[in-house]
């Protein structure tokens, strides 16, 4: 009587059991999204945009020796979740004897946000060293500002990037310069850093910068603000021959935010109201409109 008593009660506690664990909700452990992206994650979200979206080929880059080719891919925006869509880009980097494919750069992207994104070739460098590329195709950063692009170069000797920062080409093609922070990077094309230098004035505020139509200075601008463009502009002079810097002007009233270097005597600097004012390096004088 007794053993009959303990089975009917191990056998009305296992039912017990069966009915409490299939009514039970299991937690599983996540690991967190990262900043500014909710789960599922990045790597998901990426694989789910290559299921759904069909690649287009945005741009394709041979380098001089025809060793290498660079091909960019384009994942269009598709439903990766309720209320969510993403777009994926790649950089793919092949070569040209083995046929071996390695992913350069990818970025995923969230449709219908504000920013600057998306995946572009630039250019190859003459030596077929280094690729340039910009992780910034579209848009703008938010705010207001100068904004002066961004360019990264990949090297195929290292398998490193770099990002360089933004700014223009020298017109002779041999050169970028660069905003680092308050550092000036010169950048030469083939080979990599020529010249860093602390801009001239660390309590005004990097501006734009141009190339001198010969290749051989840069004029940058500063100012107290960019974001509009107010209070005082320092106009600078940067020569590489010898790294030298040189403080050709300041000016309180107009504010100046844009300069354009077209002849060798002279810049035109612009004002807040778009009016152009001349400033000759031999005379050292300022000609208003």
């Amino acid at each position: 009587m007794t053993d009959r008593f303990m089975r009917l009660s191990l056998f009305f506690l296992l039912g017990c059991l069966v009915v409490l664990l299939a009514s039970c909700t299991w937690i599983v452990p996540t690991t967190p999204a990262p900043e500014g992206m909710s789960a599922p994650t990045r790597p998901a979200l990426a694989s789910t945009v290559v299921a759904r979206s069909q690649p287009r080929r945005a741009g394709s880059y041979a380098s001089p020796d025809g060793h290498w080719q660079v091909e960019v891919l384009i994942y269009d925006c598709v439903a990766t979740a309720e209320n969510q869509e993403n777009a994926y880009d790649q950089l793919n980097l092949l070569e040209a004897g083995s046929g071996q494919s390695t992913v350069l750069a990818d970025q995923l992207q969230s449709c219908g946000g504000l920013g600057a994104a998306g995946l572009a070739g630039l250019f190859w460098s003459p030596n077929s060293r280094f690729f340039y590329y910009t992780d910034a195709r579209e848009g703008v950063p938010d705010g207001c500002g100068d904004w002066a692009g961004s360019i990264l170069r990949y090297d195929t000797q290292t398998q490193a990037t770099v990002a360089l920062g933004g700014g223009p080409r020298s017109p002779d093609g041999t050169k970028i310069a660069t905003r680092q922070g308050v550092e000036l990077v010169i950048w030469a094309i083939d080979q990599g850093e020529i010249i860093r230098q602390t801009v001239l004035e660390p309590k005004l505020v990097p501006g734009p910068l141009v190339w001198s139509p010969d290749s051989q200075a840069l004029v940058y601008l500063q100012m107290t603000s960019v974001c509009p463009p107010a209070g005082q502009t320092a106009v600078v002079r940067l020569d590489l021959q010898d790294g030298q810097q040189t403080l050709l002007l300041t000016s309180e009233e107009p504010t100046f935010q844009s300069v354009m270097w077209e002849t060798a005597e002279q810049i035109e600097l612009y004002d807040e109201n778009s009016q152009a004012w001349r400033y000759d390096f031999t005379t050292q004088a300022l000609t208003p409109p």
